[in-house]
């Protein structure tokens, strides 16, 4: 997962399997109506603040978005492909804490979504899942969410009534009744105890249980809806029949409480470590718990990133000298068979991952989603390379910068100069001609072709979660699939299994080609600006950035 950075805006990304009303949760926390978060299958949702509402489509191949009226009633551009992003600005208080985003059902991810997923969570900083009363947490699922604990992120879940309402099923297993088979779909799903481990209220608070599963410590509530619960040891009533906020067994307690409890259980049985996550009944009357627990998770998330970053970074102002002895150092040749190496071993993992995604694209043409299915499965691991060769060449960068600059400084390398340098390795690319048009997007044709189109609007438009403001020397590597590609393959003519296997092995070689070359550019365009600026600097005797 990526690392959030101090400046990064906060968000919380919400997910979960389909059939769990996640955008009616969404549209009660928004106070607006359902119909205003619909967006094609596939895309993201990105909800923030403004006094006007706007409502725009970021569909990759353009480089201005297509913008659309924000109400319900308003169907959307007629568009070739999906977007990978829908961006509406509503004038909700909330949003001035954060963002709300939106993403496609979990059962539709696949590996490579998993990823992107997960990136998104990494830098927005908060997880909002949402899953059915019926429903039981798939290994995918888990695996995102032990993915999600591991990164510190926040996670806050959320339970809906499921087709039966707040009721388990006859053997306690919650999704055994979700209208599920129990075919191959329904393996890894985590089956669910009736009895709990830990006793939860509507407000997610825990009480751990004794021996035998029964509750030793059940919680009281205080005279307030939602209040807090009260630690102290209270003992169960005798009369099972009594009102609810008297907690007694868990056999006897709401069917709410009951349903909070199996889930909890059964997650923290494959994820210990969300042990203090929180958890919320789904009641669109009264979304006022979840609310200020995400207003009170973005305060405290705002300071600690504020606080992780001083407002002036050392060194950001001021000459810096050059070390006596850097000619002696031979920083100049390092630098070469560094830029290079990094080339070759970003190459060989893009290879590799490629070879991956290919082994995935044609068993899921043999005995997944098929030809009809592909357009969106091949560009959603398309976006998945995209990041991680992103990830990787900004990792690679920053690490020749430091080395060489730190052999030119003598000193290691202040954040403040970090900076300055790197500004001036990005404005002096395009003075060589490796380093021009390195902001472009590739485009996969009908044909298996690769085209390019250049433009920071052309590459903004294929991220599903952007950052507001890149300060890396180079821009994001972005691919994904035309229009034309996505059409192709939608049509009942071309259901051809054998033909698109052949396809997608033409399409991916040309991809890995065109991503081995722009790697190869990027790094060549770094090595020569790079050079320059400390060359410069050594020239003179201190950095002129």
């Amino acid at each position: 997962m990526t690392e959030p950075r101090p400046d990064d805006p906060l968000a919380v990304v919400a997910a979960g399997p389909a059939g769990a009303a996640r955008r009616d949760v969404l549209a009660s926390l928004l106070g607006l109506a359902p119909g205003m978060l619909a967006v094609p299958p596939g895309s993201w949702l990105l909800v923030d603040h403004a006094r006007v509402p706007t409502r725009a489509a970021y569909v990759p191949g353009y480089r201005q978005p297509h913008a659309y009226a924000p109400d319900q009633s308003a169907a959307g551009p007629a568009l070739a492909r999906p977007p990978r992003r829908v961006e509406l600005t509503v004038a909700e208080p909330l949003l001035r804490h954060f963002t709300v985003v939106d993403t496609p059902d979990t059962g539709t991810l696949g590996v490579a979504g998993g990823r992107v997923l997960l990136d998104a969570v990494g830098r927005a900083g908060a997880l909002l899942f949402v899953i059915a009363a019926g429903q039981a947490f798939t290994a995918a699922e888990l695996h995102l969410l032990a993915e999600a604990a591991h990164a510190a992120a926040e996670v806050f879940f959320v339970v809906t009534p499921g087709v039966s309402g707040w009721t388990l099923p006859p053997d306690g297993r919650p999704g055994a009744g979700s209208g599920r088979s129990d075919g191959p779909g329904a393996r890894g799903r985590v089956t669910r105890s009736r009895r709990d481990p830990a006793w939860t209220d509507g407000t997610g608070a825990s009480v751990p249980t004794g021996s035998g599963g029964r509750v030793t410590r059940p919680p009281t509530r205080s005279a307030r809806t939602g209040g807090p619960v009260d630690p102290r040891p209270a003992r169960p009533p005798a009369d099972a029949a009594g009102p609810a906020d008297a907690a007694g067994p868990v056999d006897a307690a709401g069917p709410v409480e009951v349903v909070l409890a199996a889930h909890r259980a059964a997650l923290l049985a494959a994820v210990p470590a969300l042990a203090g996550a929180h958890w919320y009944p789904a009641r669109p009357e009264d979304v006022g718990a979840l609310r200020r627990a995400l207003v009170g998770w973005a305060a405290d998330e705002g300071l600690r990133r504020a606080s992780a970053q001083p407002p002036v970074l050392p060194g950001a102002h001021g000459r810096v000298p050059v070390s006596p002895g850097a000619d002696a150092t031979g920083w100049a040749d390092r630098l070469d068979r560094q830029a290079r190496s990094c080339a070759q071993r970003i190459r060989q993992d893009v290879a590799l991952e490629l070879a991956n995604t290919h082994l995935r694209v044609v068993q899921e043409i043999v005995f997944g989603v098929g030809c009809a299915g592909l357009p969106q499965l091949l560009d959603r691991e398309l976006e998945a390379i995209s990041l991680l060769a992103t990830a990787q060449c900004d990792a690679a960068v920053r690490a020749l910068l430091d080395d060489a600059a730190g052999r030119v400084l003598g000193v290691p390398v202040p954040e403040g100069v970090r900076r300055r340098i790197g500004n001036a390795v990005r404005w002096g690319l395009a003075d060589h001609p490796t380093g021009r048009d390195l902001d472009r997007v590739l485009l996969v044709t009908s044909t298996a072709g690769v085209t390019g189109l250049s433009g920071a609007g052309a590459v903004d438009a294929v991220s599903g979660y952007p950052a507001r403001e890149r300060v890396e020397v180079l821009p994001p590597i972005a691919v994904a699939l035309s229009g034309g590609c996505w059409q192709h393959w939608r049509s009942p003519d071309n259901d051809d299994p054998g033909g698109a296997r052949s396809w997608a092995q033409r399409a991916l070689r040309e991809v890995e080609l065109e991503l081995t070359r722009d790697v190869s550019r990027r790094f060549e365009a770094v090595r020569r600006s790079l050079g320059s600026v400390l060359s410069g600097a050594v020239d003179h005797g201190a950095l002129l950035a």
